[in-house]
């Protein structure tokens, strides 16, 4: 995965390499950190490269890198990498959020809120992919995002979203470690569930966005809440 900086100030780009390299450290990854100093510079890297996440500051000391601007334009080409707002003015959120950043950190950089962010971006990227799947012998691409839940069946397992079901030769276990662990739970032995798309629980059964309902085993119970707990925290944005 490929996190970049955009800021004039070079001591943060060192400050942030540390803290990164602690990141990929403590969670066994291969980040590669990049540095760039004008938002003009990095949509011209962008146009070459993948970059997945964007630390990105609004004030430059070239008042014609406008870290807004560049901002909406980054979102409309290349709408599925993540920025988050660097910045030590909180009054400019409102319009880093207009232009529809992931999340705002401010300066000096926190350790905690840094890695919480690293993490909260990873799962989103992983949620903004992909899995193919026949249907009625038509191929169909369905964003893991919108997987509401999986059951087990024989010599297999069933894909469900809000409003269509997927035949799928996996099995439970499979998918179960296949998808992103802090977005998917095993409630039961044979359900496996998508926490974002959980809209109320009560007595070992969940209720759905789309109103079906799941049972939650009792063994599961107090771990399921936990993690639906830790989900909601997170707060990812559908």
């Amino acid at each position: 995965m490929r996190i970049v900086l955009c800021d004039d100030v070079k001591i943060v780009s060192e400050e942030l390499s540390l803290l990164i390299n602690k990141f990929n450290e403590k969670n066994h990854l291969q980040n590669e950190f990049l540095y760039f100093e004008k938002p003009s510079e990095l949509f011209a890297y962008m146009q070459k490269e993948t970059v997945d996440i964007i630390f990105m500051d609004l004030e430059f000391s070239d008042e014609s890198e406008d870290g807004i601007l560049w901002l909406k334009k980054m979102k409309q080409y290349f709408p599925r990498t993540i920025v988050i707002i660097l910045t030590a003015y909180e009054n400019r959120y409102k319009e880093g959020f207009e232009a529809r950043a992931f999340r705002f950190m401010t300066k000096p950089i926190e350790e905690r809120e840094l890695f919480e962010y690293l993490q909260v971006s990873m799962e989103e990227l992983q949620l903004t992919k992909s899995v193919s799947l026949m249907r009625r012998g038509i191929p169909h691409n369905i964003l893991i995002r919108d997987i509401s839940y999986l059951s087990a069946q024989s010599g297999g397992s069933e894909l469900w979203t809000r409003t269509d079901m997927y035949c799928c030769e996996e099995s439970l276990l499979q998918w179960e470690q296949r998808l992103p662990v802090t977005i998917f739970f095993r409630c039961h032995s044979k359900y496996l569930v998508n926490l974002t798309h959980v809209t109320k629980y009560e007595n070992h059964v969940i209720t759905l966005v789309n109103g079906e309902k799941i049972p939650v085993s009792r063994r599961k119970w107090k771990a399921f809440q936990l993690a639906y707990m830790k989900c909601d925290t997170m707060d990812y944005r559908y």
